[in-house]
């Protein structure tokens, strides 16, 4: 299971910075561009080992089989290459995969004898543990390559340090604009550097051309963002599973109840904190910033007030409320007088998308569908009367 609040490419770098201390060298695949629909988004990666082990994936079948076989040559000959995979075809086929767009694959290696290296991956997990958001910049080759620019057919990009010294090369970026590693022999540009902060803000994984040494590049950014976080009001029979499903979708999950008998981190093993404390007072003390997803699933509409009171006006990006339409209604009528109307709108009452839901498991599924519907742009019907006025 996943660590409580890291997403998997996170946890993939912390596994990677265990690796190469214990000085074993890593190849890291990861998707840089995709067109289409495809089984895993920019960003995604897989780390192999030396002897073909994997860890995470970069969509299975054929094209991460191709990959594979590229990373384990990329153990023998040390040098950085794309994969271009092609996903059209099998859609084609009889192969049963329902993806056929074609995405670009950077190979490169991680290498455990090499002090910048360490010191980069270093840097990126004590961060990472931290919970800081940092981008990752790598090279991945000139932009005059045909290849690298529209995606190409036939065998796989392959560069000689000798004559592309720049590509494979890596910088990390903090939001406070401290860095480590190198992409230019010690020298880092300024538009790099306002490159990567403007990924960090936009929170995208993108491929940007830099001019170096007055040659266009492509540098992948890889942004790495806290891991969004979950307040669960209540920890009764929804919030178990909530917690354990929201965690293993990357969220770093809180569980509040003012009952120390439900208040019991035995029942939450994957919430990275489990908090009894009187309701309001536990939200007057937690800081709710634009990454805190509220999930109001307390006993009674007098604790939901006391949450959305302490609350009321924090920019939370997501709060919802359970309970029926007549006890959802009945909340806003008593603190219309207290809260903004505007603000009171943004609360999705009742909770979830509309997929039927009647067990505890399968309401905490739309419940956690609704928070990623939202984080994602997604178009799934909700049950909150906010979005039926």
């Amino acid at each position: 299971m996943a660590k409580p609040g890291l997403t998997q490419e996170r946890e993939l770098y912390l596994e990677l910075a265990s690796h190469l201390e214990h000085r074993r060298p890593m190849a890291v695949a990861t998707i840089v561009r995709a067109w289409g629909s495809t089984p895993r988004e920019v960003g995604a990666k897989m780390l192999i080992e030396p002897d073909g082990e994997i860890r995470g994936t970069v969509g299975g079948g054929c094209g991460e089989a191709e990959v594979w076989e590229e990373a384990r040559a990329l153990h023998q000959d040390g040098l950085p290459r794309q994969v271009h995979v092609d996903l059209t075809e099998e859609l084609e086929s009889d192969s049963g995969k329902v993806c056929g767009g074609r995405f670009d694959v950077f190979v490169d290696l991680w290498r455990h004898d090499r002090q910048e290296t360490l010191e980069l991956a270093g840097f990126v997990a004590q961060h990472l543990e931290r919970g800081d958001s940092l981008a990752i910049l790598t090279v991945l080759g000139p932009t005059s390559v045909p290849f690298w620019k529209e995606g190409g057919e036939g065998a796989p990009s392959v560069y000689d340090p000798a004559s592309e010294p720049l590509v494979g090369l890596r910088l990390a970026v903090l939001e406070s604009g401290r860095m480590s590693g190198s992409v230019r022999a010690g020298r880092v540009d300024t538009e790099l550097l306002n490159r990567a902060l403007e990924a960090l803000a936009r929170g995208e994984d993108r491929v940007v051309t830099v001019a170096m040494d007055e040659v266009p590049y492509d540098v992948f950014i890889e942004v790495l963002q806290q891991a969004p976080e979950l307040v669960i009001a209540g920890a009764g029979h929804i919030a178990r599973p909530l917690c354990a499903m929201a965690s293993l979708c990357g969220f770093s999950v809180k569980v509040l109840d003012d009952r120390p008998e439900y208040a019991d981190r035995a029942y939450f093993p994957a919430a990275s904190q489990v908090v009894c404390q009187p309701f309001d007072q536990a939200f007057r003390e937690l800081p709710i910033t634009p990454n805190t997803h509220v999930v109001l699933v307390t006993r009674g509409h007098r604790h939901d007030e006391d949450c959305l009171r302490a609350i009321a006006g924090k920019p939370a990006a997501y709060i919802g409320m359970i309970g029926s339409r007549r006890r959802t209604r009945a909340v806003f009528v008593d603190l219309e007088a207290e809260v903004p109307a505007e603000w009171l709108d943004r609360v999705y009452a009742p909770i979830g998308i509309d997929i039927g839901a009647e067990t505890p498991e399968e309401i905490a599924v739309c419940i956690l569908a609704e928070m990623i519907c939202l984080r994602r742009g997604g178009s799934a019907p909700s049950l909150s009367l906010r979005r039926k006025k």
